[in-house]
């Protein structure tokens, strides 16, 4: 029933999920992508750091070497001119001097001397220049010093001291070179490292915004998904009620004032008009119809050839511009949504809903799932009262002439007779028998004797009145209950009648004719199966007088001379007004 309504997924639509997931995944790349960023970061400026150490390290061990070369070869100098105390401070610088020559001679490329051919080791120049000192100074000692300047000047040490400066200062000034070429990558990595963070810090607070956004999103869809599955709750509860109510419903009238009440609460805003198959499902008659103007009149009757929903079995949409496939039956300018309505695989009539204006298209299809769960609804209540009717004719109607049973006819005549007596009126029964309709079965066959018997019922309903019950009371007796009316009065009427079925011989070509016995409470009969009794007497003195006749009940012995009281007086009252 309720299968044409949207039903709300309340977990998380798939691209939120998905979007959502992306975001946790670039979050834990972000984090990873900062910790290996910092991580590398801290090494490079490790690894840095550690070179221009080692080189600081360096630099000073030249320093201090082309610091002891120049103190030693002035204290020399100071020993040989005769500087008292030069040779105390002279020895300590040598020995220093060596050292650091030995500690940086693997260092410093050869050093070029004027005094040698080819560069020499660091090495070996500082143990020449140190022992021609000491050559010189021990000549100063033996008091000749001027030998000692002599000596150096041949051996040309303050070039070679030079020289050693020159290389020391060169392979100074590549340390600071290196030094600055380290202090440049420190820069450039940390600076890299601060963009990285500050770009990662960016990333993070754009993905913070997503994130806050994609969560307001999700919280509005939420909402929205939580609005709509409360809506259609609602829904299928006014439907579950409607279908309870319908249950109770015992004609097309209460099922119609269901539809109405339900349709106003979940569809407002639009018209709407229900259509049911008649008796011989040729036509769909207008059953009842909301929310629409007493000028806006729609047709009463539609035929089911000339409409596309009932065609297809699906609903249609007929769209008031015409522009595409329309009923035949669509009139006026308003978009109309038709829903075939379908209970145990048979269609049982058409619902429609109206509306009009721009966006009528859009609001048709948007309650159409709707609609259809309202119209399968009521299809079910329709079905359900239509069988009940197909099983109340089966219980209270015969099957061959379509007339009231036995058994309704004496309920129903059980019924008059109580109010007949309890309001002093009068009802009459005439029981008909058809004459030698044995024969004409056995002469024409039981089929022309069961046309026969629907051809007398039909004449029999056809001439009465509309309270008249016309009842098979077996075979091919039948029995009419004339409700108010006098024994003369029925008896004429048995007469006209009986003319009539006697007319039926010219259209079957055959001798038809029927006898008729009539009875009446309270002028023949006291009750019901008194008056049953006295009509079927009637009946059978008709027979017996030559058929094709009507014949009266004797008025009970009260009833008679009641009604001989009743004729004196009226005889005795033109005479008393004369008088």
């Amino acid at each position: 029933m309720f299968a044409g309504l949207n039903h709300v997924n309340e977990q998380t639509p798939l691209p939120v999920r998905v979007r959502s997931r992306m975001l946790s995944l670039a979050t834990v790349a972000l984090v990873v992508t900062l910790v290996v960023t910092a991580i590398i970061g801290f090494i490079n400026v490790s690894t840095q750091q550690r070179a221009m150490t080692e080189l600081r390290a360096h630099g000073d061990k030249l320093r201090a070497m082309h610091q002891a070369l120049n103190d030693a070869d002035a204290d020399a100098m100071h020993v040989l001119t005769g500087e008292a105390g030069a040779l105390r401070s002279y020895l300590p610088q040598a020995e220093r001097l060596t050292a650091a020559a030995a500690a940086i001679s693997d260092d410093v490329a050869p050093v070029a001397v004027p005094s040698a051919a080819e560069p020499k080791p660091l090495r070996e120049l500082v143990a020449g220049l140190v022992a021609s000192w000491n050559e010189a100074i021990d000549l100063a000692s033996a008091n000749n010093g001027q030998a000692g300047l002599d000596l150096l000047a041949a051996r040309r040490t303050g070039e070679t001291v030079a020289g050693i400066g020159t290389a020391i200062g060169k392979v100074l000034a590549e340390t600071d070179e290196l030094l600055r070429m380290h202090d440049e990558r420190i820069q450039a990595g940390t600076m890299l490292v601060l963009l990285m963070q500050v770009g990662a810090g960016i990333l993070a607070i754009l993905g913070l915004l997503y994130a806050f956004r994609s969560s307001v999103t999700e919280a509005d869809g939420r909402a929205t998904a939580v609005e709509t599955a409360e809506k259609a709750r609602q829904q299928v509860a006014r439907l579950f009620e409607m279908a309870d109510v319908l249950q109770s419903a015992s004609d097309h009238a209460d099922a119609n004032a269901v539809l109405k009440a339900t349709a106003v609460e979940l569809v407002p805003g639009f018209s709407g008009a229900l259509y049911v198959f008649n008796n011989s499902r040729d036509r769909l008659v207008l059953s009842t119809t909301w929310a629409r103007a007493e000028n806006d009149a729609l047709p009463e009757t539609i035929n089911p050839n000339a409409c596309w929903a009932l065609k297809r079995g699906k609903p249609h949409l007929n769209r008031g511009d015409s522009t595409k496939l329309c009923c035949a039956h669509h009139v006026g300018s308003e978009t109309s949504l038709e829903i075939p309505m379908i209970a145990r695989g048979e269609i049982v009539g058409l619902l429609q809903l109206f509306a009009s204006g721009i966006s009528a298209v859009e609001r048709l299809e948007h309650i159409t799932d709707l609609g259809s769960a309202l119209a399968d609804g009521m299809s079910l209540a329709l079905a359900n009262m239509a069988l009940r009717e197909k099983l109340r004719n089966q219980a209270l109607r015969d099957p061959l002439t379509g007339l009231y049973n036995r058994r309704y006819m004496e309920d129903c005549l059980q019924r008059f007779v109580r109010l007949a007596e309890r309001e002093n009126r009068e009802i009459s029964l005439i029981m008909v028998d058809l004459d030698h309709f044995k024969r004409l079965n056995d002469e024409h066959g039981h089929s022309f004797g069961d046309q026969v018997l629907r051809d007398a019922a039909l004449t029999l309903t056809g001439s009465l009145r509309e309270t008249d019950i016309v009842c098979r009371f077996g075979g091919e007796e039948l029995v009419v209950i004339l409700p108010d009316c006098p024994l003369e009065r029925a008896a004429d009427k048995a007469e006209l009648l009986r003319l009539r079925i006697e007319e039926l011989s010219s259209t079957h070509g055959a001798d038809i004719s029927a006898s008729f016995g009539v009875a009446s409470v309270p002028h023949t009969s006291q009750s019901v199966t008194d008056l049953l009794q006295t009509a079927d007497q009637a009946l059978y003195k008709a027979k017996q007088g030559g058929r094709n006749q009507v014949a009266k009940a004797p008025l009970r012995p009260y009833r008679a001379d009641r009604l001989s009281d009743e004729l004196a007086a009226i005889e005795e009252f033109p005479r008393a007004a004369a008088e």
